[in-house]
């Protein structure tokens, strides 16, 4: 067991937590934080889904970054390009260093007394945190949701 002490932790590594996470690096200069990701691969929905034709269903300038043009020709992206953009705006703005892939959080308490969070990892280690913003969406991906249709059994 290992406990860390940091000013902000993001929890999940999608389009809003690498936005987090470059609004903490550009406007709070000195704050200490990380960003986990449970997967292997940062991209939220955009790194999950495989189907073929996965893409955008709106122009990518309704949800990218307003720190980070869109340089390719297709505004309704695939989910390719919108992983490369992603992997681009980290890499630009020195994100990747703050980044901690295949870490899942499996427990978070708030404590009035000292005003922080402590967070507890899948692997056992122990973060204690001022801010905790959690920005890990609304799909359960090991246990998705399968309405209750007649006659679907």
């Amino acid at each position: 067991d290992s406990m860390e002490k940091i000013d902000v932790l993001v929890v999940g590594c999608g389009i809003s937590g690498i936005s987090a996470a470059y609004h903490i690096s550009k406007h709070c200069r000195g704050t200490t934080f990380a960003v986990l990701e449970r997967r292997a691969k940062l991209g939220g929905t955009w790194s999950f889904f495989k189907y073929p034709g996965i893409r955008t269903d709106s122009d990518v300038f309704s949800f990218g970054f307003g720190w980070k043009r869109w340089e390719s020709d297709n505004i309704v992206a695939p989910a390719k390009d919108i992983c490369q953009y992603l992997d681009d705006a980290v890499d630009e703005h020195g994100l990747r260093q703050h980044i901690r892939l295949n870490t899942d959080v499996v427990s978070a308490s708030f404590s009035s007394a000292t005003q922080r969070w402590t967070v507890t990892t899948g692997a056992g280690g122990t973060i204690v945190c001022r801010f905790l913003i959690l920005t890990t969406g609304y799909y359960q991906y090991e246990k998705p949701h399968m309405p209750a249709f007649d006659g679907s059994d």
